[in-house]
């Protein structure tokens, strides 16, 4: 079971029962601090959460968000930068990425852009693109 949430009582929660943490609309400076709160909370309880068992879920955009998509991004993360909670572009994703790895992040769901169409070519080439820019980060 994965649990998910960057408030205090969550984070400390999915420390003492969890086998995972999700996180989403965070930053990597906050996942690292929800890494270590959970790490913290599942000594206290004398077990450990694999260290393979840390994510983040990642929404990214081909286009800069427009500011009705910018206040929905800061209503759920008022603290981080929006431009961290959005990546714009492949090689954004693939910066990101790479931040959230540094701090012990391993596993990664990422979630295209909103209003893709209904077409098979379409998100055949949305794949191919992000296999592209992030597949040989897997490990």
């Amino acid at each position: 079971m994965w649990l998910g949430g960057l408030a205090v009582p969550s984070l400390v929660r999915c420390g003492r029962l969890a086998d995972g943490w999700l996180g989403a609309s965070c930053s990597p400076a906050q996942a690292a601090a929800a890494k270590t709160t959970i790490d913290e909370a599942a000594a206290a309880a004398c077990r450990r959460v694999d260290p393979e068992h840390f994510g983040v879920s990642i929404g990214y955009a081909h286009l800069p968000p427009d500011d009705r998509q910018l206040a929905a991004i800061a209503a759920r993360n008022r603290t981080a930068d929006l431009r961290v909670l959005l990546p714009v572009g492949y090689s954004a994703v693939r910066n990101l990425l790479e931040e959230f790895i540094a701090v012990g992040m391993s596993k990664f769901v990422l979630r295209p852009p909103p209003g893709r169409p209904n077409d098979p070519a379409a998100w055949h080439d949305e794949l191919a693109g992000l296999a592209d820019a992030v597949a040989d980060l897997q490990t």
